[in-house]
């Protein structure tokens, strides 16, 4: 595969994992500063499943890059 979508693969990865990571800190960070009305996540659970399958795609598009 080319370089690129190696590239592609892992920032998607990290992405998803980064997002999922940010959705679950978010109302946590917000009630420290004051901030009252916060909605959790709807879905724990699957924002962790989220995380896990980002950092598999991260971890597979790095393989890549390194074997491929």
């Amino acid at each position: 595969m080319p370089g690129i979508v190696d590239e592609f693969i892992v920032f998607l990865g990290a992405a998803l994992a980064g997002a999922n990571i940010v959705a679950l800190a978010r109302p946590a960070i917000l009630r420290r500063r004051g901030i009252k009305d916060v909605q959790d996540v709807g879905s724990r659970s699957r924002c962790y499943r989220n995380i896990a399958l980002g950092l598999a795609i991260a971890a597979l598009g790095i393989y890549l890059a390194v074997h491929g």
